[in-house]
C-alpha cells in the first residue's frame, strides 16, 4: 500500500467487528486495532501496522500506568493512538 493509499484509507472511519462487550478488531488503514476485556473492568487496547515487516506494535495500554475501564475507552484510545500514528507519517 502507498502512502497516499494509506491516508485515503485513513479518512474512512474504523469499523470494530467482533463482541464490542468482550474481544473486538478493527482493520483501517493498513493498522490492526484491538480492544479486550481483561478483568473486571480492566480493558487492554493495542495497535499494529500491518504493514511493516513482522507487524510492529505502535502502542498499547501497556505503554501507560493508568487502566483502560470499559470497552468504549480502550477503543476510543486504541483509534486515537492509530489516527496520531498516522498523522505523524506512519
Amino acid at each position: 500500500m502507498t502512502k497516499a493509499q494509506r491516508h485515503a484509507l485513513a479518512q474512512t472511519p474504523i469499523i470494530w467487528q467482533g463482541d464490542l462487550a468482550d474481544d473486538c478488531s478493527a482493520e483501517w488503514a493498513g493498522l490492526l486495532l484491538r480492544a479486550e476485556w481483561m478483568d473486571r473492568e480492566s480493558w487492554w487496547w493495542c495497535v499494529y501496522d500491518r504493514q511493516q515487516i513482522n507487524e510492529p506494535q505502535i502502542d498499547s495500554v501497556n505503554h501507560y500506568d493508568a487502566r483502560c475501564i470499559g470497552g468504549e475507552a480502550a477503543r476510543a484510545r486504541a483509534e486515537h493512538a492509530a489516527r496520531t500514528y498516522l498523522s505523524a507519517g506512519g
